[in-house]
């Protein structure tokens, strides 16, 4: 699982910032300070105005990027508020450790 957290809400910033919520050791965590993976998501995905973000696009562990990107098994926003619908979603993917 790829994690990219970036500067949105007043008080967020990278130095504030621990991922406790994501300890899994298969999570890779990322700072993207110029918030280029929200906004590549808002011109290629989402098709938002401004920034994407508190997003998941969750993809099956087979699928393989080209010029744009697969489609994704379930995507949503807010993550909190569609926390239910992503566990469900990701359930089966998960396959254990080791």
């Amino acid at each position: 699982m790829y994690v990219v957290w970036f500067n949105m809400l007043f008080g967020d910033s990278r130095d504030r910032w621990d991922g406790d919520g994501l300890s899994d050791p298969r999570v890779r965590h990322f700072w993207d300070e110029q918030k280029v993976v929200g906004n590549w998501y808002s011109a290629n995905v989402t098709e938002s105005k401004g920034t994407t973000w508190d997003f998941y696009a969750l993809y099956d562990p087979a699928a393989t990027w080209t010029s744009s990107p697969p489609k994704a098994v379930d995507q949503d926003g807010t993550i909190i508020g569609h926390h239910d619908e992503l566990k469900a979603a990701i359930t089966p993917l998960l396959r254990p450790t080791g």
